[in-house]
């Protein structure tokens, strides 16, 4: 193959995102990939959001790919800029949760994340806007948004150290009452959570909305209702065991666009990020919107 005619990949790295060290990965890449296919170089990001700006130069520079080396704030600044484009995202995951790549089923192995991208495979998903900032696996309201701020600024990380906090946390939390437009249709609810899935889960393998379709053109609107406290422990498992979607405290609704105010809740989640929440959340579903490197062909795969 002529080197014009080598499909080009842009990894961009957050020097200090993520729980491991990413060192190796620029000789693992300069190691595993298929030099007969590829070019590749790297950029690092300086400043929150130049992951988007550097995707969408390498974009509109005719790059086959950006490659998004961190935890799920780079994956969603990447995969930002590449909205629309005829440029796919690959992962390579650093992150404690890795979300979309768990659900799109993207090795946690950074050996075998990197060989996954000489495969020539890419699947559309959908993407959804969450106040106008894109996000593509999870958003939301309530507890886990709570736990998620504490835990962000927390001096211990690890799983075992959000399960404590969590646990602690829920004796005092109170659930909030939110009003809902969904579609056109509008009602009210006591809610412990209310989470928005583009994918199924959180990450860590945790279940928000076990059935929930990334290609679907629609966002899975999980309303966990209060619950007593004899069912923490069972709504827990159910959560990592994929299966809270039937418990009787939770409603799920799919649709395209969807409306949530709350005056008492204090913070939202948004692909891993927390955001001050204003009282009102809206939320788009933008169906078709990325291309990304996955490791099966499914109905809508693109061969490049």
């Amino acid at each position: 193959m002529e080197a014009d005619t080598k499909k080009h990949l842009v990894f961009i790295m957050n020097p200090i995102s993520g729980t491991r060290k990413k060192e190796r990965v620029p000789q693992l890449a300069e190691e595993l990939l298929d030099k007969t296919q590829f070019t590749h170089t790297f950029a690092l990001t300086e400043r929150p959001l130049h992951a988007t700006e550097l995707a969408r130069a390498a974009a509109e520079a005719g790059a086959y790919a950006v490659i998004a080396v961190g935890g799920d704030g780079t994956v969603n600044e990447v995969a930002s800029g590449l909205m629309h484009s005829k440029t796919a995202l690959g992962i390579i995951p650093f992150g404690s949760g890795n979300g979309l790549a768990r659900h799109l089923g993207i090795p946690i192995s950074t050996v075998e994340a990197i060989r996954l991208l000489n495969q020539p495979h890419t699947t559309l998903i959908d993407g959804a806007l969450a106040n106008g900032r894109p996000f593509f696996c999870t958003a939301g309201l309530g507890f886990d948004a709570h736990i998620g701020r504490l835990f962000a600024s927390a001096g211990q990380r690890g799983f075992g150290s959000y399960v404590r906090l969590s646990l602690q946390e829920y004796f005092t939390y109170s659930p909030q009452r939110y009003s809902l437009e969904v579609d056109g249709r509008t009602f009210r609810r006591k809610c412990f959570v209310v989470s928005l899935a583009n994918a199924g889960q959180y990450g860590n393998n945790a279940y928000i909305s076990p059935e929930a379709d990334i290609q679907d053109g629609k966002i899975d609107l999980c309303l966990l209702k209060p619950f007593p406290a004899v069912q923490a422990l069972p709504m827990g498992m159910r959560l990592f065991q994929g299966s809270i979607h039937e418990s009787p405290y939770m409603e799920i609704i799919r649709a395209v666009h969807i409306r949530i105010q709350s005056p008492k809740s204090e913070c939202m989640h948004l692909d891993g990020e927390f955001l001050p929440f204003e009282g009102v959340l809206e939320v788009k579903a933008v169906p078709a919107c990325l291309q990304v490197i996955t490791p099966v062909a499914d109905k809508r795969v693109i061969m490049c």
